[in-house]
């Protein structure tokens, strides 16, 4: 097998890619709602393929602080996937539950992370799930963990776990319209390079 930069991947493995967030967004979207005990509606997302400082421009910048939740990716796919909360969307998930102002991220309680964590957890596996159903494979994901932090720090951690791609990541951006309220999440998807060729293989792709 070729060992394929992800950067040069071809037109139709970005196909692919793009329509693994496609359903992975439509089934996060759905396990949302549940959780809310709301409607919820998705655009459809943009999906691109883009490296750490580009994905650090469409969060806001380097310096901007975020609330990040990872969980990793261990099995026949290894990696780490990433969500990314600005705070309106921590405060509408927060006032959900409970009644409270969530001025800015230093205000979040143990209690909010649990609900933020509890979330994460859903949604990312919404994710995992539909590659896992889609390549017929083993994919367990680990308890999420919460990062309050800068972009550049929230983005160090999956890239200090695996190297094998560079500094390319696959970057998800969702838009949701909750009770007349429109919100976005960004998720991001690292797959160390042996795991990307798997996922190919198991679709029927050359790579």
């Amino acid at each position: 097998m070729s060992n394929v930069p992800l950067e040069k991947l071809d037109a139709m493995q970005l196909s692919v890619l793009s329509e693994i967030g496609n359903i992975g967004s439509g089934n996060a979207a759905t396990a949302l709602a549940q959780l809310l005990n709301k409607v919820v509606d998705i655009e459809i997302p943009s999906i691109s393929l883009m490296d750490f400082d580009e994905v650090a421009k469409y969060l806001g910048g380097p310096d901007n602080r975020a609330l990040g939740v990872t969980v990793t990716l261990e099995g026949d796919i290894q990696g780490v996937m990433l969500q990314v909360l600005q705070k309106d969307f921590a405060n509408l998930l927060i006032n959900t539950f409970y009644e409270k102002e969530l001025n800015q991220f230093d205000d979040i309680s143990d209690m909010d992370l649990s609900v933020i964590r509890e979330m994460g957890n859903i949604t990312t596996a919404a994710y995992i799930n539909s590659i896992a159903k889609m390549t017929n494979t083993y994919i367990n994901i680990t308890p999420p963990a919460d990062h309050i932090d800068t972009i550049a720090n929230i983005l160090s951690i999956p890239a200090g776990q695996f190297d094998a791609l560079g500094k390319k990541v696959l970057y998800i951006d969702e838009r949701f319209s909750i009770a007349d309220t429109t919100i976005k999440s960004s998720m991001i998807l690292i797959l160390e390079l042996a795991s990307m060729h798997t996922l190919f293989e198991k679709l029927g792709i050359p790579c």
